[in-house]
């Protein structure tokens, strides 16, 4: 493509591509949003790009003579901005860029935006359950919409309403113990009335003049789906360990031109680097579990698929590479001064708590030595017996 060098820097400024899916607020998961909120005062940046790409070739037997398989290229990403308003409150600012639409366009630079808002950290059953309520609205500031190979994009101003429920092992530091999430809401593309699809074809006038004849498709009905998602986490010192299964199920289908009108469900394994307090680093996967079929057929936009062998409608797998940043944002000294008191504190209580577990463990395993003496002895003392016994009989 003619602008091809230019992703590497729009990738190094903005990149997160969030398939089908919300940004999730405090980047704790690549798609499932937690029942806790950021803390009050606290930044989130998170950038994250991903990729797909595969050597194409020709699909029948037709095959032009002078045909040539194309290197097929799918790079996404955006950043995503989260700051803690208030103790149950945060709110989140993405800011999208999606390489390739598949249009004139190439590229649309910057894609839509998102703003997310949530209310949460609701604690219940003595603090190991946290819930959450989000909304999300996508504003279409994209050049194109209804792009193939990505979840659908209207166009229109799009809305979701969600509900998150997450269980911490250990409610007192819950980023240090096993965790699980679970997410269930609706998004709403609110396309009908409005253009989904624009296409083109040549004509000739009566003069012989050859013109391109622009056509548009207009929304019918608002598409609905219900959106679920399913997540743990399992962190250590350095690295969280985390898997997640999002999907979608519409409950009000779109109109047959929209590209991506099929249902998914992917799996999603990924691991989290945490060098130091404030930087993290992931790497991920998306693997999809649901079918490579089309669903809604519609011979008047192009099918890519059709004559090369490329995804029906999602792609089989994406690779994800994500850089975090977390950031208290101070006002004056005196909050310095409370805020590395605190931190002193909580470093000071962690430590004694680790130093707990140590003995703890270390008397389970002191005690479990005693356990295998006494047992061995039991076992010795029977074999004296039963030599003594056969002494007595000689």
């Amino acid at each position: 493509m003619k602008k091809l060098f230019f992703i590497p820097i729009v990738l190094l400024l903005c990149s997160q591509f969030v398939f089908g899916q919300l940004p999730n607020s405090d980047r704790t998961l690549m798609y499932t949003q937690t029942g806790r909120t950021v803390e009050p005062g606290r930044l989130f940046v998170y950038n994250e790009m991903n990729f797909y790409t595969k050597v194409a070739d020709f699909v029948g037997n037709l095959k032009p003579q002078d045909f040539r398989a194309a290197n097929y290229w799918l790079v996404a990403g955006n950043t995503v901005f989260t700051y803690g308003v208030g103790e149950h409150f945060d709110a989140s600012l993405g800011i999208r860029v999606y390489q390739d639409t598949h249009y004139s366009n190439e590229f649309n630079l910057p894609d839509d935006l998102f703003l997310t808002l949530r209310a949460g950290s609701f604690a219940f059953g003595y603090g190991h359950f946290n819930a959450a309520f989000i909304t999300s609205f996508r504003i279409p500031t994209g050049e194109k919409h209804n792009y193939p190979f990505a979840e659908y994009a209207s166009g229109a101003f799009e809305y979701s309403f969600m509900t998150a429920l997450s269980f911490y092992l250990d409610p007192y530091f819950p980023d240090r113990a096993l965790s699980f999430h679970y997410n269930i809401g609706i998004w709403n593309h609110n396309e009908k009335g409005r253009t989904v699809y624009t296409y083109e074809r040549n004509y000739r006038d009566p003069q012989g003049v050859l013109h391109l004849k622009g056509e548009e498709l207009i929304g019918t009905r608002n598409s609905v789906d219900l959106r679920m998602a399913l997540a743990a986490v399992f962190p250590t010192d350095m690295f969280d360990f985390r898997v997640e299964l999002s999907g979608i199920l519409y409950l009000q289908k779109p109109d047959a031109f929209v590209y991506s009108a099929e249902e998914w469900a992917f799996l999603s394994p990924s691991i989290r680097y945490k060098p130091v307090e404030w930087a993290s680093f992931d790497l991920g996967a998306d693997f999809r579990l649901s079918p490579a079929v089309r669903q809604w057929t519609n011979p008047i936009i192009p099918d890519i698929s059709e004559t090369l062998d490329l995804p029906k409608n999602y792609p089989s797998w994406r690779i994800h590479l994500g850089a975090n940043l977390n950031l208290k944002i101070l006002k004056s000294g005196v909050q310095k001064a409370e805020d590395l008191y605190e931190r002193e504190q909580l470093k000071q209580s962690r430590e004694y708590f680790d130093a707990v577990l140590r003995e703890k463990e270390r008397s389970q395993d002191i005690q479990s030595e005693i356990e295998s003496l006494k047992k061995l002895r039991k076992e010795t003392e029977q074999e004296i017996k039963e030599l003594k016994k056969l002494l007595e009989e000689d």
